[in-house]
């Protein structure tokens, strides 16, 4: 399992595709996507655990390309 830990977001960010990607991706409903973003946007830490490691890859190299700044980290 992976924890992807969205940390803040440089100028620019597009908060609508971070929405879109989160729910095309991971699943997550658009009300917990849209809240996680006001929360980046409120400067806290957001973490979501994702089971698997090929969509974990996945999401944090979009979100990256995407203005986030995060750090994946893998449980053992």
């Amino acid at each position: 399992m992976a924890k992807i830990m969205m940390k803040g977001w440089r100028e620019g960010m597009e908060k609508v595709s971070l929405t879109k990607l989160q729910v095309e991706l991971l699943k997550l409903s658009l009300k917990e996507s849209k809240s996680n973003v006001d929360s980046l946007l409120d400067n806290d830490i957001v973490i979501i655990e994702i089971k698997d490691a090929i969509v974990a890859k996945e999401f944090f190299k979009k979100a990256e390309d995407i203005g986030v700044i995060c750090e994946i980290r893998w449980d053992s």
